[in-house]
């Protein structure tokens, strides 16, 4: 069968212009001249046997068709129904001309006789004279990218080549849709930005919406924003991982068979090549993000022991040492295609750098785990005003990384939730603002807090911090709660938090807890009794909910403490 890609494979018509043939006409089916030979079988094979015939010419003598029109009608159906790509019959005008032409076979009738082995030996000789000057045009593209490529030549270079060898505007857009390279030569006559918009747009039309299904290329057509070109698309596939697209735009919407032939090969054999490029850009850039994710992990969890520590790998990435910084911590934001992808959540936090990037901060961001950490720039040292306005600068990026990443994600799924530390001056102090961005996160939800917030915001529970872990804290709190979290108490603990929440309002608790008054100043009563004090007083609501909100502390900070300084 012949490839459906190959636009310039032998057809009927291009048969019939060889010499020996140039005297057959075709009486039926004038359609398919258009058909694609590969190869000749006699009537005798042919006429007998239900096999799939497509891309054969059956070849006939008048003798074997000398028959009665109803047989010989049997006989054309068969083939037709096989696929057959014609029926040439040599001779003179065969009397059942019309039995064949009512079956929609095509029909090839000649004066002069031309032997079965002589017409074989023509197709097979102008079937592989075709497929041999392909494999040499395609080794010659070839070996030309595959030099340029051992020589160390970039993406762009490769393109220019394409673009060369084909006079055709050549572009790569990478498996995300973003414009990798465009080559044209002079004069410019393709837009980049009407490129990526089409791209975008017209995704169904050039099938670059999916996986490719198919490697080999395909002719589409493309509209750009004066004109609608031919466009030749090809996927870039490379150890079975889908990394692109090769397009190469034609002059017209029309192109001349031969150039559309010539340019599939071009791009088919360019695939692999550029492939093989992009993967070692793709590895370049991941160890460089690898390398600057491990500078943000040791600024957070304080791996550098002085200035001098920091200032070799800080003047790589041009990072201000001496600055005021801020630590933003975000959660929430991975959609499903980011889990078991982590490129994609790589370039969630490259993107998150960018943010607000006209006030001129400098801004760094890793992934710890699921969750994405931001060190921030709040001031230049010396020109930050007051520790106020610099915590005004981060509270303004941590809202707008959360507008970001909430018009990213999908709805659904966790929400997503925003905290920071409060600016710290140095980068030896960055661990301080990491810990208490850390802090406000492990407490957010629990306290109902609002998407957006900063350590400063908890208060009192930040005064409490060096309280819940001192000794004399963590003994107050479980001596207090004890009572209440012995599993014969039901959940008392829940009840008594409700009531202390609503401000000592019975009726109040017991709407939030979806229970009858009764009930809830039955179980109040019981833990009164338990606790041996009376939680109607004002006082003994206040003892019970400092030791909820020690504990509450004591346990986020040890959460954060492992984060912070893992092991």
């Amino acid at each position: 069968m012949p490839h459906a890609y190959s636009d310039d494979a032998l057809t009927l018509a291009r048969l019939l212009q060889e010499p020996a043939l140039r005297r057959a006409r075709i009486h039926a089916g004038r359609a398919g001249a258009v058909t694609r030979v590969e190869w000749v079988v006699p009537w005798s094979v042919a006429a007998g046997q239900d096999d799939p015939l497509t891309g054969v010419l059956v070849h006939a003598h008048p003798g074997e068709l000398a028959r009665d029109q109803v047989t010989v009608t049997r006989a054309a159906e068969r083939l037709a129904a096989c696929g057959a790509a014609a029926l040439l019959v040599d001779g003179h005008q065969p009397v059942a001309s019309d039995a064949v032409a009512a079956c929609q076979l095509p029909l090839v009738t000649m004066a002069d006789t031309v032997p079965f082995a002589a017409l074989n030996r023509l197709v097979a000789d102008l079937t592989l004279a075709r497929e041999t000057h392909v494999l040499r045009y395609g080794l010659t593209v070839h070996r030309a990218l595959a030099e340029l490529l051992y020589r160390g030549a970039e993406l762009s270079a490769l393109c220019s080549q394409l673009n060369r060898m084909s006079q055709r505007p050549v572009a790569v857009f990478d498996n995300q849709g973003q414009l990798a390279a465009l080559e044209q030569g002079q004069p410019r006559t393709v837009e980049a930005a009407d490129l990526v918009t089409a791209f975008a747009e017209q995704g169904d039309a050039l099938g670059t919406r999916q996986a490719p299904e198919q490697l080999h290329p395909r002719t589409v057509g493309i509209r750009l924003a004066d004109r609608e070109l031919a466009c030749i698309v090809t996927p870039i596939v490379l150890g079975g991982r889908h990394d692109g697209w090769i397009l190469l735009l034609e002059e017209s919407d029309d192109p001349h068979p031969h150039d559309l032939a010539e340019h599939r090969v071009l791009v088919e054999q360019a695939a692999p090549i550029v492939g093989t490029e992009m993967l070692r850009l793709r590895s370049v850039q991941r160890a460089k993000e690898q390398a600057r994710g491990d500078f943000v992990h040791g600024l957070l969890h304080g791996r550098f022991a002085t200035a001098e520590d920091i200032s070799p790998r800080a003047a790589h990435y041009g990072f201000p040492v001496r600055s005021w910084f801020g630590v933003v911590v975000a959660s929430g934001m991975a959609v499903p295609a980011d889990v078991d992808s982590p490129a994609r959540l790589q370039q969630v936090g490259m993107e998150a750098a960018r943010l607000l990037s006209e006030q001129g901060r400098h801004t760094q961001a890793a992934m710890v785990g699921d969750v994405l950490v931001v060190v921030r720039e709040a001031a230049r040292r010396g020109t930050m005003g007051t520790p106020e306005a610099a915590a005004a600068a981060i509270g303004d990026y941590a809202t707008a990384l959360h507008q970001y990443l909430s018009r990213r994600k999908d709805q659904g799924g966790r929400p997503v939730r925003v905290t920071y530390g409060r600016p710290a001056v140095g980068a030896l102090a960055i661990p301080d603002s990491y810990r208490e961005a850390r802090m406000a996160h492990g407490l957010q939800q629990r306290l109902g807090l609002p998407a957006v917030c900063g350590f400063q915001e908890l208060r009192v529970h930040a005064v409490l911090e060096d309280v819940a872990g001192s000794r004399t804290g963590r003994s107050y709190a479980t001596d207090l709660l004890a009572p209440l979290r012995d599993p014969s108490a039901g959940e008392l603990e829940a009840t008594v938090l409700a009531y202390i929440a609503a401000g000592g309002n019975v009726n109040a608790a017991s709407r939030d807890l979806h229970i009858h008054r009764n009930t809830m100043l039955y179980k109040l009563d019981r833990a009164s009794r338990l606790l041996g004090m009376d939680l109607r007083q004002a006082e003994n609501q206040f003892a019970v909910w400092l030791a909820h909100t020690l504990d509450l502390l004591a346990t986020t900070t040890a959460e954060v403490d492992r984060v912070v300084s893992p092991g």
